[in-house]
């Protein structure tokens, strides 16, 4: 069959879909579940969700129509969040590490991951992160004609302010959470 032959057969398909009854029925059941699927997803943890999602989770896969957008939802966080290391050397300087930040277009990929991880550090939760978090700004601060004796982990947090003010956000406050000590000074 050549390639407009192709184009003809499927463009005289729709139409004989859409004219028929059983055509009618089966894009009317397509639009019905798949809404009905859309809506299960988005609904708050339920027994009714877990009922609705069992046989329609995988119809959603297929769809690519998965997405659940809870994440801002019920209480979206009202703070912006940020993390600095500050890494003290043996002859008393010091310096700042802070996550990567690449260009606003193609480096958003890669910088939320990082993201992700500083809000993890962030967490009283997760404590087990903070010496490991602390060691790698060490590591990454680390100089050949310095020594590294001390990180500090501080926890930054502007209150965000109402849609549509300006400014966006209120003045950032720091806060020390964590202090790892590696030698002592001169050590």
């Amino acid at each position: 069959m050549r390639p407009s032959a192709e184009r003809s057969a499927w463009s005289d398909l729709q139409p004989r879909i859409e004219s028929s009854g059983v055509g009618r029925i089966a894009i009317s059941a397509f639009v019905i579940v798949t809404l009905v699927a859309i809506v299960a997803i988005n609904l708050p943890g339920s027994n009714l969700r877990v009922d609705l999602l069992r046989p329609g989770q995988p119809y959603l896969n297929a769809l690519g129509l998965d997405q659940d957008w809870a994440l801002f939802a019920p209480d979206p966080r009202r703070q912006a969040i940020g993390l600095r290391a500050v890494v003290r050397y043996d002859d008393g300087t010091s310096a700042t590490w802070t996550i990567p930040q690449d260009d606003p277009v193609i480096g958003t990929y890669r910088d939320y991951r990082w993201r992700k991880w500083m809000e993890n550090v962030d967490m009283d939760a997760n404590q087990s992160l903070w010496r490991p978090a602390a060691l790698w700004a060490a590591r990454e601060e680390a100089r050949p004609d310095r020594r590294e004796f001390d990180v500090t982990l501080v926890r930054l947090a502007a209150n965000l302010l109402a849609p549509g003010t300006t400014p966006i956000r209120g003045p950032w406050q720091a806060q020390a959470f964590f202090n790892l000590r590696l030698t002592g000074p001169g050590q």
